[in-house]
């Protein structure tokens, strides 16, 4: 592992870039900024990723990770991506030559990896530790963990991977963007009153307050009736008729739909089981902390306050 470098003067004014975008404090000025190495960022590890040099090929773990990098104009060093995403030969899509860097399962593929030679791999928190740990040693290449449990964290993660990949500029437009879309979301909704909603994503699991899921659906106006963390186990359906939320959402990979809720006499008589306060939310979209956030968010909220949008 390359030793740590005393930040130069444009590092730590980038440091302050990426620290201010976390926050949300301020939008970031557009001008050109010449990229120089070598770069830290910190990423959601233990450790900072230290890249010494512009990366050449990039390998990514997770679907959200990859979009970012097609969205940060990299797409010719995209050499290996999750299964699953959709390929082409046009600016935003997966090259066709690129490999699946995961199996059944989002099992990550360490031989596939490694033959790769990547300089960069970017993974997701929630890839397993080990995992991420031997394909940084077999391959030597710079790990980045991508923060993704909030539309905060993707727009942090957006910088950092920017400035890994020496697309400094582009990030920042990029980041504007889905401000701006975010920004839009928030202001149509801004006098609607908070609902109270139920996330589905199969057999009555819910998502906590603490997940890119459970932040957009703060951010689009409701609130779980299970609470911030409400656990991995399945939630009571008993509670859940108690609590009688006003809205009732499923992902899209859950299996739940409103015939099968109709068809559980456990659920059958909520309030929210019926065509206008159930809806089913895009897997791709709602779970994947990517450049697509904004579109996310806009879901959620039309589905919590569909009068909103029309």
């Amino acid at each position: 592992m390359t030793a740590v470098v005393r930040p130069r003067p444009l590092l730590a004014a980038l440091v302050v870039l990426l620290a201010a975008a976390g926050c949300g404090e301020r939008d970031e000025p557009l001008g050109e900024l010449e990229q120089r190495y070598p770069v830290t960022v910190r990423g959601a590890a233990d450790r900072p990723a230290v890249a010494t040099e512009r990366p050449q090929r990039v390998a990514a773990l997770d679907a959200g990770a990859a979009e970012l990098v097609l969205a940060l104009g990299a797409r010719d060093r995209l050499v290996g991506v999750p299964a699953g995403m959709r390929r082409g030969d046009g600016p935003g899509e997966v090259p066709p030559d690129a490999q699946e860097t995961t199996g059944g399962a989002f099992q990550v593929r360490t031989d596939v990896i490694r033959r790769l030679e990547p300089d960069l791999i970017v993974a997701s928190a929630t890839t397993d530790l080990l995992d991420r740990t031997r394909i940084q040693r077999q391959t030597g290449a710079v790990l980045y963990v991508q923060p993704g449990s909030s539309v905060d964290d993707v727009l942090r993660a957006t910088l950092e991977i920017g400035t890994l990949l020496g697309e400094p500029v582009e990030a920042r437009r990029l980041a504007a963007d889905i401000r701006a879309r975010v920004a839009a979301v928030e202001e149509r909704i801004a006098d609607e009153p908070v609902v109270t909603a139920f996330v589905d994503t199969g057999f009555f699991i819910t998502v906590p307050r603490r997940s890119l899921l459970g932040d957009l659906l703060v951010r689009a106006g409701g609130e779980s009736v299970a609470g911030p963390t409400p656990g991995p186990e399945p939630f009571p359906p008993a509670r859940l008729r108690a609590l009688a939320p006003d809205v009732y959402l499923a992902t899209s990979d859950s299996g739940v739909t409103l015939a099968s809720l109709r068809s559980d006499p456990r659920v059958a008589d909520l309030r929210a089981v019926r065509p206008e306060r159930f809806a089913i939310l895009p897997s791709a979209l709602v779970n994947r902390p990517g450049p697509r956030i904004g579109q996310a968010l806009e879901r959620v909220a039309e589905a919590l306050h569909p009068d909103a949008f029309r």
